[in-house]
C-alpha cells in the first residue's frame, strides 16, 4: 500500500506535467502557425506561373533548346513548354466553351514556354529585370512575358505581414511559457523545501541533492513534450478536415520540427528553473523555510 507522502508526491508530478504540457501545447500550436504561414508562403512563389509567349513561327525543337536554357537560369525553379492547343484547351476549361463563342472558338494563343521562379527573386523588381533580359536574348522569337503585376503585393506584402504579426505574437507567448513553466517549477520544488533542507543537513553535497532533481526535470519536460506535440498534432488535424487551407500550411518537416523544438525547450526551461529554484532553497536558513 502506499503511503500519502507517495501519494502525494506523484499528484504533484502529475500536476507539473499537466502544467508544462498546457504551456508547450500553446508554444507548439503558435510555432507551428508561424512556420506554417511561412510554408504557405513559399507554396505560393513556387506555384506562381509567368508564360513566356513565343512566334509560332518558332519550331518546337528550337522552344526545346530555348526551354532547356532558361531552365538553367539561376533564377528559374522550374520550365516546361506549353503548345498553344494545351493552352487553349486550359482556357476552355477555365472559362467554358460559351464564354469563347464571342471569339468564334478559333485559338489566339501562342505556344509558350512556363516558368516559376525561385523564392529570392519573387518580386515585382526582379521580374522586370528578368523580363527585359529574356526579351533581349530571345528577339524575334519571345513576344511577350506574361504575369500578374498584383501577386507580388498579395504574397510579398499581405502573407509577410501576417508572418510578422503571428511571429511577434509567438515570441510574447515565448516569454509567457517560460514565466508559467517557471512558476510551475517553483511551486513544485516548494512543496519539497524541507526535503531539500534536510538532504543538505545530514551532508549531501548541493550536486548529489540537485541530481535526482534535474533528472525528474528532464522526464517531466520528455513526457510534457510527447504529449503537447500529440496533440498539436491532433488539433492541427482537426483543422484541416474543416479547411483544406491547412493542407497547405504544413507537412511532416514542420511537425517534427516543432515537435523537436517543443520537448527540447520544454527541457531547456525545465532544468534551468529547477536549478535555480534549488539553489535558492539551498542557500536558504532553515528559519526563513517556513
Amino acid at each position: 500500500m502506499s503511503s500519502p507522502n507517495r501519494k502525494g508526491l506523484r499528484t504533484a508530478y502529475i500536476s507539473t506535467v499537466i502544467g508544462i504540457v498546457m504551456v508547450l501545447f500553446i508554444t507548439g500550436l503558435v510555432t507551428w502557425f508561424v512556420l506554417g504561414l511561412n510554408h504557405l508562403k513559399n507554396n505560393k512563389i513556387e506555384s506562381f506561373e509567368i508564360d513566356l509567349f513565343f512566334e509560332q513561327s518558332v519550331t518546337e525543337v528550337e522552344l526545346g533548346v530555348i526551354e532547356r536554357e532558361i531552365a538553367e537560369k539561376e533564377y528559374v525553379s522550374s520550365a516546361a513548354y506549353r503548345s498553344s492547343d494545351e493552352a487553349w484547351d486550359i482556357l476552355r476549361e477555365e472559362v467554358g466553351d460559351s464564354a469563347l463563342n464571342v471569339i468564334d472558338n478559333e485559338n489566339p494563343l501562342n505556344q509558350s514556354i512556363i516558368i516559376t521562379l525561385k523564392k529570392e527573386y519573387f518580386n515585382a523588381e526582379s521580374v522586370k529585370k528578368i523580363e527585359a533580359e529574356l526579351m533581349a536574348q530571345y528577339p524575334g522569337q519571345l513576344t511577350e512575358v506574361s504575369y500578374r503585376e498584383e501577386i507580388f503585393q498579395e504574397v510579398n506584402t499581405n502573407l509577410q505581414r501576417m508572418v510578422y504579426f503571428v511571429f511577434v505574437l509567438a515570441l510574447m507567448l515565448l516569454f509567457i511559457a517560460i514565466g508559467m513553466i517557471n512558476n510551475t517549477i517553483r511551486l513544485s520544488l516548494y512543496s519539497k523545501r524541507f526535503l531539500i533542507k534536510t538532504m543538505q543537513l545530514v551532508g549531501a553535497t548541493p550536486a548529489f541533492i540537485r541530481k535526482p532533481f534535474i533528472i525528474s526535470a528532464i522526464g517531466q519536460a520528455l513526457i510534457s513534450g510527447l504529449i503537447a506535440g500529440s496533440l498539436v498534432l491532433g488539433f492541427i488535424l482537426l483543422l484541416e478536415r474543416y479547411d483544406p487551407l491547412f493542407l497547405e500550411m504544413t507537412d511532416m518537416t514542420i511537425y517534427l520540427v516543432v515537435l523537436a523544438g517543443i520537448v527540447v525547450f520544454g527541457i531547456i526551461i525545465t532544468v534551468f528553473s529547477t536549478y535555480f529554484a534549488l539553489r535558492k532553497y539551498l542557500r536558504l536558513n532553515l528559519d526563513n523555510l517556513y
